[in-house]
């Protein structure tokens, strides 16, 4: 569609790229937000055994996320290094996503979960096939320190839009056109799988050219391991790292443990209703994140990426402790509070934390004289995973541990409800006092990312050049920027 000859991206290149996000998101939070309305609520699955069920594939999962990253890094082909795998891992991922939802209600316990995991283990893959490629795409597209803001602030529109409907899924399934409902699960999940997952995924590996294709050609093979020990070695890298694992397990302990007080706390275990306000909440969500999208990127070109996220986590804090508020029986409008103070940070996360990745890059082939992103994204996705299953086995220990009992609907202990609050509480307000103290340690300025991008802009012109040419790596870090 373009090629990758200015630092600027066309209008049309980050709309193709970008849609991609939409394929991604879904592949990230499909299964999840599926999981307990069907497994637990419609099919009765113990919630610390689906628990539990939910995470082994993606730590089975998560380990294949390097090993992709390699094998993409060091691809010669016609098509690039990232195409021909996003649109396999699309093929892959919708038809297996498909097939997740197809367990026979008769079966036991048991044999229902042993599916689910083996299914979503198939899926997973598929899932790491597209999106480790996709992820180093994403971060390769522009060399331009404000302009990979901007495109990864165009992803994020996609995301939003994603983000937007998603909750409305399970809701639109139990509609009376279907003959049960668990073919309106069914029905519904394949047309997400084939037309969100496959043939949306598939467009950024048909549409978009790689920037660093012939560059990488050029480069010694990328090592697996001495790749991930160099890479966690990185002070600015590491700190994405810790900052990932706070946000996925704030967001999506939150995302899960929300739902259970809104269907059995707030209203009553009508799990229709409670689903469905769900909805309303996610739809919140996207609308704030929308809105987001440009002061995000403004407060960024102002203050910095590290300021603008130390800010935004601030309004994070502030809306953890307002979910003890905003979740209450007999108020439900209250709950659009929530988006208000705590979406602003998944605009940041999305934008803010890809653009610093996509920074490291250059760090990083400053140092190795590689382009490596599909390993920095492979171990940036291997932490993400790892912090969802960790997530979602919290969750359901939380339901365990707080007493909670499907049996009793909305009839819990008064004990049961005031532990699942406070576990939603926490989950935004501590993650967030912890990652304003760990972005204080990072280091990476847009002074810096220019003066890198230079140099390496004047290696690649010439035969034989080092890395001592104007700019040291930072691989010693002088200390908060």
């Amino acid at each position: 569609m373009e090629a990758p000859r200015t630092t600027h991206v066309s209008t049309a290149a980050k709309t193709a790229l970008g849609v991609g996000t939409l394929a991604s998101f879904f592949g990230y939070v499909g299964i999840y937000s599926m999981a307990a309305p069907v497994y637990q609520m419609t099919l009765g699955v113990n919630p610390g055994l689906l628990g539990i069920a939910l995470c082994i594939p993606r730590v089975l999962d998560a380990f294949f996320d390097p090993v992709m990253g390699k094998i993409s890094d060091n691809t010669r082909s016609r098509w690039g290094r990232r195409r021909p795998y996003i649109v396999l891992g699309a093929v892959i991922m919708g038809i297996t996503y498909g097939l997740v939802w197809m367990v026979p209600a008769g079966w036991s316990e048991f044999a229902k979960l042993t599916y689910f995991v083996l299914s979503s283990i198939l899926f997973f893959i598929g899932y790491t096939i597209f999106g480790v490629p996709y992820s180093g795409l994403t971060y390769e597209i522009t060399p331009d320190y404000n302009e990979r803001t901007s495109v990864m602030a165009f992803c994020s529109f996609f995301q939003k839009a994603g983000e937007l409907v998603y909750k409305f899924i399970f809701p639109l399934s139990q509609i009376a056109f279907f003959a049960s409902k668990l073919q309106g699960v069914r029905v519904v999940n394949w047309m997400v799988g084939l037309v969100f997952m496959t043939g949306i995924g598939m467009l950024p590996g048909l549409l978009v050219r790689e920037r660093f294709q012939h560059v990488a050609e050029r480069q010694a093979p990328v090592k697996l391991w001495a790749s991930v020990r160099e890479a966690v070695r990185y002070r600015p890298f590491f700190i994405l790292i810790i900052l990932t694992i706070l946000n996925v397990l704030a967001g999506m302990f939150a995302s899960s443990l929300d739902e259970y007080v809104l269907v059995y706390y707030m209203f009553h275990g009508d799990v229709l209703t409670g689903t469905l306000w769900k909805g309303f909440l996610s739809a919140g969500y996207a609308i704030v994140g929308f809105a987001a999208i440009p002061v995000v990127v403004w407060i960024s070109g102002r203050l910095g990426k590290r300021r603008a996220l130390i800010a935004i986590y601030g309004l994070t804090f502030a809306g953890g402790i307002a979910k003890w508020f905003v979740f209450s029986p007999g108020h439900p409008w209250l709950i659009f509070l929530d988006p208000v103070f705590c979406g602003p940070i998944w605009i940041a996360v999305n934008v803010l934390m890809a653009s610093m990745l996509a920074d490291i890059c250059d760090e990083d082939e400053l140092a190795s004289g590689q382009r490596r992103e599909g390993m920095f994204g492979a171990i940036f996705s291997w932490i993400q995973k790892m912090a969802v299953s960790l997530s979602f086995l919290g969750t359901g220990f939380t339901l365990v541990l707080s007493g909670f009992d499907q049996k009793l609907g909305g009839q819990q202990a008064s004990g049961t409800f005031t532990t699942m609050r406070l576990f939603l509480v926490g989950s935004a307000s501590v993650t967030a006092v912890l990652a304003m103290v760990t972005l204080r340690y990072y280091t990476l300025t847009a002074q810096r990312a220019e003066e890198t991008r230079r140099v390496l802009e004047a290696r690649r012109s010439r035969t034989g050049g080092s890395a001592e040419q104007g700019v040291t790596p930072l691989r010693q870090d002088p200390g908060p920027a």
